[in-house]
């Protein structure tokens, strides 16, 4: 009796798993763009995010008021240490001989944007710059809100997942012509 018992919970849990949807994981482009070059090496420091963001789906803003999230694609790490690391890869290793400075921030958005006419990939970030050799304590080089928004040919996560790197590669390129004008 008790053998039948195991036996029909063992049925049950691989049935329970045979029935388990797939899920599909994402991460930023981290190929550079070639985009950015500039006379400083930069440092990323590990970026915060909203609430919103915290979770492991991919986000769809799907009216103003109304967020979603993607059931069964899923971010392979947290936001905010993937747009880390696609703004490090766009800035590049540094470079012996030259000034050093620290791009840290929040992200604000990295989603899906439903619209009546399609849907856009969004990326805004909050981004502090500070010269490496100077305490916290002093005013930033910069502190800017970056925002790229680009249309996606269609709501497919493939296809958001690409387009929101290439925001990340926009903003990595108007960070770096910021800070030239310094």
């Amino acid at each position: 009796m008790r053998s039948n018992a195991v036996l029909t919970l063992a049925l049950c849990a691989l049935c329970a798993c045979a029935s388990a949807p797939k899920i599909d994981y994402y991460t930023l482009g981290m190929d550079p763009s070639g985009r950015v070059d500039g006379p400083v090496n930069f440092t990323v420091e590990r970026l915060s995010s909203t609430q919103a963001l915290g979770r492991s789906q991919i986000m769809v803003l799907a009216s103003p008021t109304r967020i979603d999230y993607y059931a069964t694609d899923h971010w392979a790490g947290s936001v905010g240490e993937l747009v880390q690391q696609k703004l490090a890869a766009e800035f590049g290793p540094p470079v012996d001989g030259r000034k050093t400075l620290v791009v840290s921030g929040k992200v604000l958005a990295c989603e899906q944007v439903d619209r009546p006419g399609g849907t856009d990939a969004r990326v805004k970030l909050e981004i502090v710059v500070r010269d490496a050799e100077v305490p916290r304590y002093q005013p930033p080089l910069v502190e800017k809100a970056y925002s790229s928004t680009r249309s996606v040919s269609g709501p497919h996560p493939d296809s958001v997942v690409e387009e929101l790197s290439r925001c990340v590669e926009e903003i990595a390129a108007e960070i770096a012509a910021d800070v030239s004008r310094l």
